[in-house]
This record gives C-alpha cells, structure tokens and sequence, in this order.
C-alpha cells in the first residue's frame, strides 16, 4: 500500500474508525492506556519512606544528584551521563525555591516521580510509534495498552534511576526514524540525531539509539525516496552532528573529562562481564547459557507469561509478514541491543528494558490483526484470548506492584520495634541492606540542602535495626553455623535471614552445596531452631517465575526476611 500522510491522522483512519461522542477509539484507548499506566505507576511510589537506601542502584543516583551544586555542576561521576542527575538536581532546586523542604525522602520521591513522567509518556510514543509504522492508528492503541500494562516497565517506573528515561529516548528515536523513514528529510533526521544524543546522555548504550536512523536513511534508499546515497550519507551526518550536539548540551561534562569517561566506560563493561549479586550466568544447566537465559527465564517473567508468549507470535508475524523495508527497521535496534546485551554475563531484567517497548510495537501489528480476523469462529476466539491475557497482565501487575506499598524489610523493622525487648541481639546473617550510615553520625551528609540536625539520626539515614535499641552484629554464614553448634547463640538471641541472600545460592544449585547445606541447617532445623515471623509477599504465580531463576522470588523487591530463635541456651 503507498505512503499516505493522511494514514497517520486517526480521524482520516480509512480503515472506517468507529467514534464515540465524536471521538476516535483509538484515541480513546490510548486515554484509557495513559490512565491505566499512569495509576499504576503511582501506585506505592512512596514506598520505603523515610528510607532512602533501599535500592542499590536509587541509593547512587540519589547520593550524586544531591551533592550538585550550581557552583559545580560537575557529577563527578562518569560511569553514567549526567542528564538523569541534572533534572534530579534542577526539580529539587525547583521545589527549594517554592518553599517545599527538601527531606532525603522528598529527593527520593522527585527522582521517582521523573521515572512516572517518563514511563507514561512513553505509552504516548509507543501509540505514536506503531500508529506510523502500520499506518493504522488501531495498531498505535495496542501499542499503547501493551506497554501501559508492561509489568518490567510498570515496576521500574517506581525507582529513581535512568532506566525508564533512557528507554523513554530510545523509543522516541525509533519513532522519530520511522517518521523519516516515511518522509526523509534533514530536519527528520536532525531531530533524531538530537534524540539521539540525548539517550547517550542518559546512558551511554544509548548511543545504540542511532540504529534505527542508519536503518531508516538505507530503507528510504532503497524505495527511492532517496536520490542517491551521496544524500543518504549527508542525511546521517547531519542526525550525527546532531547527536554530538543533543550529547554535549546534557551532559556536557562528559566530554569535558573525556579520558575519564572512557575509563569509566571500559570500568562499566568489566563490570557487566563478571558475576553481581546473583544475576549472572555462573549457575550450570538450563537456562544459564546466553540468549537462551533472556528467551526463557528474563522475558516471561519480565512480560508475564501469557503477555509473552502472544508477543512472541506476534513477532514472528511481524518478521514474515511487512515488506522488507520496514522489517529492517524495526527488526534493526531490538536484534543488535539484544545481541549484545544477551551475551553478558550479567544479567539483570532492566538491563534489556530499552528494547522492550519496540518490541511492543512491531508486536502491535499481530495484535491488530488477531483482533480482527475474517472469520467469525476466529475472531471470537482471539478476542477472548486477548481479553484473558490482559486480565491475567493487569493482575500480575497489581500483584507484583503491591509489594511496593508494603516492602518486607520496613515490616520486619517495625515488628523488632515493638515485639522484641530492649537490648535484644539481632545476628544479621550475611545483610546485604542492613548498612551502616549513609552519611557519618552528626554529618548533614553530600547535600546542598540544610538538613535540621533532629534529622540527622533519621531512620532516613539508619541501619535497618535500630542499634540504639538493639545489638546487631553481622555474621557470614559459616559463623553463624558454627556459633549454633557450639551453643554460642541461645534464648534471647534472634537469627534474621534474608531471601536476597540465601536466593544466590539457591540459584547456584550444585555450585553452592555447602553452603545450602548450612543454610538448611537455619531454615530447616526446628529442633535448634524455631521460626518466630516471616515477612513475605507473594505475588502471582510467584512460584512458576521462581522456578524460571529463584532471583525473581525478590528481585530487589520485599525479600522475603525470616526471624529465627535458638532453643538452646547460650553458653557462658
């Protein structure tokens, strides 16, 4: 079918839209898709207040961004680029100035909240996205209720890091080259070499973003919508200097400390080639082998398992079914990301988030289609197939997003508080969350706000358990065994375990038998020891994407954390 610029317009859709109150359904399911996504967003976007430490990855952008100062702009930071940190610093400095005090937890909640805005908008260019691809603004409206109720990009959404921004830009440079796929023009193209360099300055596998371009100026050549590919290279190095341009205007420092740049950047590729926190390809077996690992455990857990395995057809629908033009396009950033992404060895789920919703909207071609298969038999069936995939996504997110309004760690905390006696001893086996202060005792800490000194000694600021309250030495797991088996942990003493810990090896299966060994010799041993509570929440079918990679019981999210008393008495 030839281009028609009046395709894109849905009120001049020539598939004969139906209206409601005047109103095109497409566009009102992309409403319905915005407000859907945007709730659940929102839903427990507070979650761990006052405490700011309870995600890693929060925990660092949070400390950079608030140690900015309009003196020195400088992130001092250069694993990253700074455009994350900056809008962090300018919104925060924002509220300073409307009278808003600026708590630790108030930085927290403005470094999530620019994660919401990004993630919503993102259901808007994937509408977008698709709505130009198949020239059917319907296949825009499935776009955009698949990434609404997306559970990987719903549960990101929720932390105050660069994740859901970089996917953000990368899905508006793939709708940008689509756009000069259609019409390729240099100012098309400058604004997606702009975009460009704004991904790279979220993240540097951004610059990955530029694919899409190279593959939209070599389709457009090849239906002659291109003269010749003398205006071809001119047409990419303007989206290049354009993407230096957009690069250097946010985060400009990154240039200016280039050598350590580099550095950083060669740091950061070390570092995702080697284990982490047990998401990584060291355990033996399926599904532990690249590629292999992502189609099989990543995906279904990260999708939901119906969610996945619809997008999966639809995929293969899209790879067989458009011409080769825009197969090339949009087959072209997804493949190369994943290729490379999935040869690491580490392994964490966000990290292949930026191809997620492209994904969705070469998907949204297959979905359209379903929806409206000639026959009747056919299409009753795949509507109602549609229907009950979407039902079981929306409740595998509400499930999962649940856990947010109640984390395990801040319950398990609040229950020592009131259930245990003063000046209990509480043995952390192996902590990875229990840390020491963020900032040193007495300290207003790496921030250019005033913070009051009442607040120094925040639960903002402290470890888990309180140490005012209560004795809290640490123990690997070895120790903690042995002090067991020599009666030197008794009445009075509580073992707290977290799943973050004992997860890894489980994981790690045969590689860790020992280990599972002492750790049954805790979990499993009644007669030494009786479980007082366990903080858990479950989610559905937790079991299933458990048994995919026992990680996903947590992921970072409400471990479930386990209380343990010794029946034995402590030996003098």
């Amino acid at each position: 079918m030839p281009y028609n610029a009046a395709m894109l317009d849905p009120v001049n859709d020539p598939g004969g839209t139906r209206r409601f109150l005047g109103i095109p359904a497409p566009l009102l399911a992309l409403a319905g898709a915005l407000l859907t996504g945007l709730a659940l967003r929102l839903w427990g976007i507070e979650w761990g207040f006052p405490r700011v430490d309870l995600s890693p990855d929060e925990l660092n952008v949070w400390n950079i961004s608030a140690r900015l100062r309009w003196d020195n702009l400088d992130t001092g930071f250069y694993n990253y680029s700074g455009l994350t940190f900056y809008l962090n610093f300018f919104a925060a400095q924002l509220l300073r100035l409307l009278g808003v005090t600026l708590e630790p937890h108030t930085i927290l909640l403005v470094n999530r909240l620019w994660s919401v805005l990004f993630g919503t908008m993102a259901i808007l260019l994937a509408y977008l996205a698709a709505r130009d691809l198949f020239e059917d603004a319907r296949a825009g409206a499935w776009a955009a209720w698949a990434l609404a109720l997306l559970p990987i990009h719903v549960w990101h959404s929720h932390f105050g890091t660069s994740d859901i921004g970089l996917t953000f830009w990368i899905l508006a440079v793939f709708w940008l080259a689509v756009r000069a796929y259609r019409r390729p023009t240099a100012r098309r193209f400058l604004l997606g070499g702009l975009a460009v360099g704004v991904a790279v300055g979220v993240k540097f596998n951004g610059l990955l973003a530029a694919v899409p371009l190279v593959a939209a100026a070599l389709a457009a050549w090849r239906q002659k919508r291109v003269g010749s590919l003398r205006l071809v290279a001119g047409l990419l190095v303007t989206a290049g200097a354009a993407a230096l341009a957009g690069f250097f205007l946010v985060s400009p420092f990154s240039l200016i400390h280039l050598r350590e740049t580099v550095e950083a950047y060669f740091f950061e590729t070390r570092h995702v080639k080697g284990g982490h926190y047990g998401f990584d390809l060291s355990p033996a077996g399926f599904p532990y082998y690249p590629y292999v690992y992502q189609l099989f455990a990543a995906f279904p857990y990260s999708f939901g398992l119906p969610f996945y395995l619809v997008t999966l057809a639809s995929l293969v629908y899209f790879a067989f079914r458009p011409a080769r033009a825009p197969r090339l396009l949009g087959l072209s950033f997804p493949l190369i990301y994943l290729g490379i992404l999935a040869s690491w060895k580490f392994v964490p789920t966000r990290y292949y988030l930026p191809a997620l919703p492209i994904l969705l909207v070469l998907a949204s071609g297959g979905f359209r289609r379903a929806w409206k298969a000639d026959r009747r038999c056919w299409r009753l069936a795949t509507r109602a197939a549609a229907l009950l995939v979407l039902a079981y996504t929306l409740a595998y997110d509400v499930t999962t997003v649940d856990r947010f309004r109640r984390d395990t760690r801040l319950e398990a905390a609040r229950w020592a508080d009131a259930a245990l006696p003063e000046g209990t001893r509480i043995v952390l086996v192996e902590p990875i969350f229990d840390r020491g202060y963020i900032v040193p005792a007495g300290s207003p800490g790496p921030m250019p706000f005033a913070v009051p000194p009442e607040r120094v000694m925040d639960k903002s600021y402290m470890p888990l358990f309180d140490r005012q309250r209560f004795q809290v030495p640490t123990r690997d797991l070895v120790r903690t065994v042995a002090d067991l088996q020599n009666g030197r942990l008794g009445r009075g003493d509580i073992l707290c375990v977290s799943a973050l810990v004992f997860l890894r090896d489980v994981r790690l299966g045969r590689k860790a038998a020992e280990r599972l060994r002492l750790w049954n010799y805790i979990r499993r041993n009644p007669r030494k020891l009786s479980r007082l509570r366990v903080f858990d929440t479950p989610f559905l079918h937790r079991g299933l994407y458990a048994a995919l990679d026992p990680m996903y019981a947590c992921d970072f999210v409400s471990p479930a954390i386990e209380f343990y008393a010794p029946r034995t008495r402590r030996k003098p």
